[in-house]
């Protein structure tokens, strides 16, 4: 038998391993609950989540819609969990230094998080990795919100476009599945349709990330493992002197949400035709986003990607690929609303981005009117004029609300001025949408070609 005092010291030993045990197995805490919180531990057990409750590897947090919660890792890190969501955190390890062996992986099962990542991830990137049923994300030290939304799923009552979405506030994120992988900078949303859909970057941020719950600073309660307080930013926009807000550069994939779209044009390559439409897909491969700017008071964004491997509807864009894109376009409650003595009205060129053609050199747009009928819903008369180097193009078309609104546009036919023994018309489209409650402005995206060259470009308007 052990004499007392080395009885005293195993006793001891067990009771600091046991300690040291328990403290791996709790991964955070939480430090504020608002709603119908639930953590689901590991076992299937149930209970509600109050401040202060600790949450370990194998817990899954589950919020009912209008709930949200905010924990503390760990780590340092800070979780808030938004409304109508379910987040597990399947591994957790930190044992106060960053050696490697530091890791954490979540999993999102539904709805989205805000994490400002702490120790882990910092120095070992690839140690911080959010699993969802179509694929993974991670991070390279950052401040971002990540969403999953499976098939008929809604945003605060709105539907939204199933899939991965990943919004970085601070530092880098990346989206990747089994066809490939996105990297998002600040300021930046990355999107994945399905496992087998290629991430991509998406032209405007979704409504739904403007409506998430913020961090807000917090500590836990007093005790010997009491933690300091943190302050965290709130969200800020991040726009250039030009006025684009940088996270609505175009993308590899373009998610149409409601109260955003992007008029998007360019000239195909290999010979191809002029297209302009409503949210088509772009997919950048190393192309430099030009000419970029904007009007902030309507939500407005403009610019020109250029070089690389640019691509449009899977389509190789010769010159460039334009577009304009409003997160305030008028609704169709909106344009029925407008005044009845408002039936026809003329709009006018604002702004945008120079156009180019089918080298990539730039010109200008000279003028640029559209006449709309509100009673009819009608484009009555789409009438441009623009140069690049010394030749001039001009072009008119006219059509429905209904066809300039859409993926294909209103036709335009035009003539340009080095090409006058050309045996038929330049041709191509024009697409666009109002901006504003009452229709006060409008974006629009055009490409013309004809059988030496073409031109493609975006622009605001206002009437």
């Amino acid at each position: 038998m052990l004499p007392i005092k080395a009885r005293f010291f195993v006793v001891l030993a067990a009771a600091t391993i046991a300690s040291a045990d328990a403290a791996a197995a709790t991964a955070g805490a939480f430090q504020f609950v608002a709603g119908d919180v639930r953590l689901i531990l590991a076992n299937g057990a149930e209970r509600p989540a109050r401040k202060g409750t600790p949450i370990a590897a194998g817990d899954t947090v589950a919020t009912a819609r209008d709930s949200t919660a905010q924990i503390k890792m760990g780590d340092g890190g800070i979780l808030v969990i938004q409304p109508a969501s379910r987040l597990t955190v399947v591994e957790f390890r930190y044992a106060g230094i960053e050696d490697g062996s530091e890791k954490v992986v979540y999993r999102l099962e539904a709805g989205g998080f805000r994490a400002i990542t702490g120790a882990i991830g910092h120095t070992n990137k690839d140690n911080y990795l959010i699993q969802t049923p179509i694929a993974h994300m991670g991070v390279r030290g950052t401040d971002h919100e990540s969403y999953y939304f499976p098939a008929g799923a809604s945003a605060n009552g709105v539907p939204v476009q199933p899939g991965v979405y990943n919004k970085v506030n601070v530092g880098a994120a990346f989206i990747r599945n089994e066809a490939g992988e996105v990297v998002i900078r600040p300021s930046q949303t990355g999107f994945a349709a399905s496992a087998k859909d290629a991430p991509g970057l998406l032209v405007a941020i979704p409504t739904f990330f403007n409506r998430a719950t913020p961090p807000r600073p917090a500590q836990l309660n007093p005790g010997p493992a009491r933690v300091a307080a943190v302050t965290v930013p709130v969200e800020q926009v991040v726009s250039t002197t030009g006025g684009l807000n940088l996270s609505n550069p175009a993308a590899s994939s373009t998610v149409p949400v409601s109260g955003s779209s992007s008029a998007v044009a360019y000239n195909q390559g290999n010979g191809g035709v002029a297209r302009a439409g409503i949210d088509l897909a772009i997919s950048t491969n190393g192309a430099t986003l030009t000419n970029a700017g904007g009007d902030a008071a309507f939500g407005v964004n403009w610019g020109t990607w250029q070089g690389g491997s640019l691509a449009v509807e899977g389509k190789p864009a010769a010159g460039g690929a334009h577009f304009a894109s409003s997160n305030q376009l008028t609704s169709a409650a909106q344009l029925s609303a407008l005044p009845p003595a408002l039936v026809s009205a003329t709009y006018n060129y604002a702004g945008g981005p120079a156009p180019t053609d089918l080298l990539g050199a730039q010109g200008s747009i000279k003028a640029l009117t559209v006449g709309v009928n509100f009673s009819k819903q009608t484009i009555d008369n789409y009438a441009l004029t623009a140069n690049v180097g010394a030749t001039t193009w001009n072009a008119s078309g006219s059509g429905t609300f209904a066809q300039f609104g859409g993926s294909s546009g209103i036709n335009l036919k035009g003539t340009s001025s080095t090409c006058s023994t050309c045996s038929s018309p330049a041709t191509g489209s024009a697409s666009g949408a109002f901006v504003g409650s009452s229709a006060e402005r409008m974006i629009t995206s055009f490409g013309l070609k004809d059988s030496k060259d073409g031109i493609s470009g975006a622009a605001l308007l206002s009437r």
